[in-house]
């Protein structure tokens, strides 16, 4: 009898040790853990958002945000990131080939898409850029397209495309521009420090 109370406690004495070290090895507070994905009134609130995205077991895309907010509409969920949202899109190995951030962002679940708006912007490590107003990243094809004002830098030839409405690819290497316009209507941030 004895030795089981001695078994007993030895397994009471672990327990509370393992407990001990798991609390100890999470970084981050219970307050902020539960601020990190608040349910309030049907909206589900995720602060300081990384999300990987994956394709036939290879990474293609880090995206991040300061906020993103679910809600539950009569159509499924709808994902908003109204802070900004800054997109890594990684070619083999996991390395950068081009950058995405827009003011905001939605993602449209029934058809695989986001919408993006306020000061878009796209970029690839060969100084290739793209700034528009709006856009579609369509997830199905891993395009961008709109029917919106574009501004295009281009590297090789060195030049500068004004037009309404283009398509293009995410590492910007097939891009093609529905209407040229010869007017300017934008100046575009300049992304020859690709980072």
């Amino acid at each position: 009898m004895t030795s089981h109370k001695h078994d007993m406690k030895i397994f009471t004495a672990v327990t509370l040790i393992c407990s001990c070290f798991f609390m100890l090895a999470c970084e981050n507070n219970i307050n902020d853990v539960k601020a990190l994905s608040n349910n309030t009134g049907g909206i589900d609130v995720g602060k300081n958002v990384a999300i990987y995205m994956s394709e036939t077991g290879r990474m293609t895309a880090k995206m991040t945000a300061p906020i993103m907010k679910k809600y539950l509409v009569d159509s499924g969920q709808m994902v908003e990131f109204p802070n900004t949202i800054n997109v890594d899109f990684f070619k083999d190995s996991a390395k950068v080939e081009s950058k995405l951030s827009a003011k905001y962002a939605r993602y449209i679940q029934e058809e695989n898409k986001f919408f993006l708006k306020g000061d878009v912007i796209v970029y690839n490590i060969m100084g290739d850029t793209l700034w528009c107003k709006e856009m579609y990243w369509e997830q199905s094809t891993n395009k961008f397209h709109t029917d919106k004002e574009v501004v295009i830098k281009q590297h090789n030839p060195i030049s500068k495309i004004y037009g309404l409405g283009f398509e293009a690819n995410q590492d910007l290497t097939d891009i093609t521009i529905y209407k040229p316009q010869s007017n300017s209507f934008a100046i575009i941030t300049d992304t020859s420090a690709f980072k």
